[in-house]
């Protein structure tokens, strides 16, 4: 019987393949290709997205308005205001009362169910300065990430008082930031920043061209243009990168299959292993 080939190597050319290989390793399991479900067309350019943990997703688009979606793509529910400002983050961990964030009107509005009268704040009346993002706080306060200079605050809205304030340094082009748990996540277009839930800086992670983040069952997913890089929240590391099939603008997790967004058009697609 002839000898296994290992055996016949010279022992450091084995040492250096093997060393090859578990480093390929990795990659080798993530040769997925893309199988493209079905698309839908949009007439409005769309500016923010998010989903919900019922697989439903909501889309805001440069006019102010926002919709809901199921996870097939058909429609349940529309919200306009009449300012007519881009919706500029939307925030349904709270899936019966969005936030949603307009950054040239310096305003949030939170929705009841779509149904009742929304909630309007305008930053200047909650005490802070221009505000580069805001979103809310589990415990139903709201986190507001000023600029010149860079700070952090949590707003209390009835009482309309600061809670707590934390000067920072990141990039000036923000993304998007959502408070999850012990963690407050700011993505800009260099990578994704960690805080904790008093403001305190954590860590960063760099990814270049970031464009949005979704938080899932202990997962981010980050999408810059051409890739989505799954983020293990507990251990701030990445877990893998899969590169899209073509360039989007946003892009969501719905179940088994990802929602690839450009300015006017859903496609989805699913990976096969």
């Amino acid at each position: 019987m002839n000898a296994p080939i290992w055996n016949l190597m010279d022992p450091k050319l084995y040492s250096r393949l093997l060393k090859v290989s578990l480093f390929l390793l990795p990659f080798l399991a993530m040769a997925q290709e893309w199988e493209e479900v079905k698309k839908h067309s949009l007439k409005k350019t769309a500016t923010a997205y998010s989903a919900d943990i019922q697989g439903n997703f909501f889309i805001g688009y440069t006019d102010g308005s926002l919709e809901k979606r199921n996870a097939n793509g058909d429609l349940l529910e529309n919200f306009a205001l009449s300012n007519n400002s881009p919706i500029s983050l939307i925030d349904v961990q709270n899936n019966l009362r969005p936030f949603l964030f307009y950054f040239d009107n310096q305003q949030i509005t939170i929705l009841d169910r779509f149904s009742s009268v929304p909630k309007i704040y305008q930053l200047s009346d909650l005490g802070t300065e221009i505000g580069m993002m805001a979103c809310p706080s589990p415990d139903g306060d709201i986190w507001v990430l000023e600029n010149n200079p860079q700070r952090l605050k949590k707003i209390n809205p009835l009482r309309k008082s600061t809670i707590l304030e934390a000067q920072i340094s990141i990039g000036d082009n923000i993304r998007k930031m959502q408070a999850y748990q012990n963690f407050l996540f700011i993505a800009d277009e260099q990578g994704l920043h960690f805080f904790d839930q008093f403001g305190g800086f954590v860590q960063s992670l760099k990814i270049e061209g970031m464009l949005n983040f979704q938080v899932s069952s202990g997962m981010i997913h980050a999408f810059t243009s051409s890739m989505i890089h799954q983020i293990d929240i507990n251990k701030g590391e990445f877990n893998s990168s899969i590169k899209l099939p073509y360039e989007i603008s946003g892009g969501l997790k719905l179940n088994d299959q990802y929602l690839l967004i450009d300015e006017k058009e859903l496609a989805y697609y699913k990976l096969i292993d």
